[in-house]
């Protein structure tokens, strides 16, 4: 990222930091502070709903307890015992009459009277379950013993049966061998939710264990953020048989959080707009000057030292450019002593490699003279037979040295290149029609090929190098296997470059190795009488060319030489078809 936008993002940024953590810090207090009373709205409503419940169940179970004294029961007992247990059908009818009248003083929704043979007496607010027999009363007794439960009951109510959800509680009195089982309700519904319910704040209804609502919430129940709790309300079995179900909204705090957050975007927003300006105005005036700077590091870095950079500024940045131009003056006169000492280390290197080349031979050179003085002294008589010898491996030597020193004498004399537009795979049909060795090659020429920049006759060099290097590489192969050599034209992945692969499946070159390959006198073939100064000569050659070489393992697992040059258009085809011809001797 350039300075100037750089600046202007990090002005930018120290103005809308504070704001986002003031923003963050706000929405943060707010949300505790709101889930805070969340909590105490909630533990009210907990509370609330704890104590009307456990008030009704009181209320139940109290009316339940007088019973045992109540005129009603009392009345029933004494027929009983007139009677022997058979109360007369006239008693039976003022029970019923009277019933109701006890229902209403008695402050109940559900009033049962059954005697000992589970006959129904008296059941005001369901009148067809009178003078049935029916077990439930007092099965509920026994397995409740007095205490409150939640049932839903079948209720009588403008002519019409409602299920009505009870709090109620039974129990048996017995006197004698009579017995009488009383069950006394009360309605469980919207009066005991209206105690904690807050318009658009605090919902509450009551669903069956299924989620069937029992009891209707008032207002429509929330869809967005809510707190939801729960509370069971136990059968007659102590399993749950409904629940209260009390949603608390969140509206209100999304409501507060949407106005702080929109209120933090719009102040962001406008401090953004300010900053950009104001940072845009600083940068610039503080860029200028650096903006020279980087023109002169440009001109370093392409090797323009004799640009000078141009600020008058007293400041810092006017003391870096004065130092900048003494630097550049030094490092041109750094430049022509550095071009100096390394051509001569190089011709330094050069001579110890080709001192050490030329010594190899004169070793089997002077044993064979001085074979021959000794022979020679002694008369010895196969003197013709070692004079062969010794002569042979002199001339044979006195060979390689020539060789050594005519190949110096080429890499020393290297001609600068004639570059031109060139078909690439033009030289590479002409090379493989000179070249005319024992192994088969396998052309892959790729077709619409941009013409390259180069000296044809020096790339021709390099080719018919790496071919003989691939078969001096196969000569080494057991018999068992088949040599080949395959030639690769390819555009590369830069558009402005082409490919030129040379592999073969010999035996490959270690990777430890590979780095000192195109070192002038490091050859691998000692023993064919390598001179080392093949591959240097043609990363020479391909470095005059603005070209590189690289090798790397072949997908037959021996080596592979990479030659990339410039084309001299780019390519217009970035995947163009290969033909493949033939391999041929």
């Amino acid at each position: 990222m350039r300075l100037r936008p750089g600046f202007t993002l990090w002005f930018s940024l120290a103005a809308l930091v504070p704001i986002a953590v003031a923003a963050v810090v706000t929405l943060e207090v707010v949300s505790q502070s709101y889930t805070d009373e969340f909590a105490r709205v909630r533990r009210a409503a907990e509370a609330t709903l704890t104590r009307e419940r456990k008030r009704l169940e009181a209320t139940v179970t109290d009316v339940l307890a007088s019973m045992d004294r109540h005129p009603l029961v009392d009345g029933v007992f004494v027929e009983m015992r007139k009677h022997n247990g058979a109360l007369p059908a006239e008693t039976r009818r003022d029970i019923k009459y009277q019933a109701g009248d006890y229902l209403r003083g008695l402050g109940l929704d559900v009033f049962i009277l059954a005697e000992t043979d589970d006959q129904v007496l008296a059941a005001p607010h369901y009148r067809p379950l009178q003078d049935t027999a029916d077990p439930e009363p007092a099965a509920r007794a026994r397995a409740t013993e007095g205490r409150a439960y939640y049932v839903r009951e079948p209720v009588m109510r403008n002519g019409q049966v409602v299920p009505v959800l009870v709090v109620s509680a039974a129990q048996q009195f017995r006197e004698d061998r009579h017995r009488l089982t009383v069950v006394a309700g009360q309605e469980v519904g919207a009066a005991l939710l209206d105690t904690v319910r807050q318009p658009e704040r605090i919902h509450a209804r009551i669903l069956d264990t299924q989620g069937n609502v029992l009891v209707p919430p008032a207002q429509p129940w929330p869809t967005g953020a809510a707190e939801i709790f729960q509370m069971s309300l136990p059968g007659p079995d102590g399993a749950p048989m409904a629940i209260i179900e009390t949603a608390i909204s969140r509206a209100d705090l999304e409501r507060i959080l949407t106005q702080v957050t929109a209120a933090s975007l719009m102040l962001a927003a406008a401090a953004l707009v300010a900053t950009i300006l104001l940072g845009m105005i600083v940068a610039r005036r503080m860029t200028r000057d650096l903006d020279r700077l980087v023109e002169g590091a440009q001109a370093a870095a392409r090797g323009d030292l004799d640009h000078r950079v141009d600020v008058r500024a007293r400041n810092e940045i006017g003391a870096v450019a004065t130092s900048f131009n003494l630097m550049m003056e030094d490092l041109k006169g750094s430049k022509e002593r550095l071009v100096m000492a390394e051509r001569v280390a190089a011709w330094q290197e050069i001579a110890r490699r080709l001192a050490h080349e030329i010594k190899n031979p004169l070793t089997p050179i002077q044993m064979a003279v001085e074979t021959l003085r000794k022979t020679w002294t002694k008369k010895h008589p196969s003197f013709d037979e070692i004079f062969d010898e010794s002569t042979a491996t002199v001339l044979e030597e006195t060979a390689r040295l020539k060789r050594i020193v005519s190949e110096f004498s080429q890499f020393a004399r290297m001609p600068k290149p004639d570059l031109g537009p060139c078909d690439l795979n033009d030289i590479v049909a002409s090379c493989l029609a000179l070249y005319g060795g024992s192994v088969p090659v396998t052309r892959r020429l790729a077709e619409n090929l941009p013409p390259i920049h180069a000296d044809r006759g020096q790339l021709q060099q390099v080719l018919l190098n790496l071919l003989e290097n691939a078969r001096d590489a196969l000569a080494t192969l057991p018999a068992e296997h088949t040599p080949r050599i395959t030639v690769e034209t390819r555009p590369s992945a830069r558009p402005d470059r082409v490919e030129l692969l040379v592999a073969d499946n010999g035996p490959g070159i270690p990777e430890a190795v590979r780095e000192r390959l195109f070192t002038p006198y490091f050859t691998t073939k000692q023993t064919q009488g390598g001179t080392g100064l093949g591959l240097a000569i043609a990363h020479r050659i391909l470095s005059d060319h603005e070209g590189r070489i690289s090798v790397r393992e072949s997908e037959s697992g021996g080596a592979c030489f990479c030659v990339e040059l410039p084309a001299h258009e780019p390519a217009p085809d970035q995947n163009p078809r290969a033909s493949t011809a033939q391999p041929r001797s």
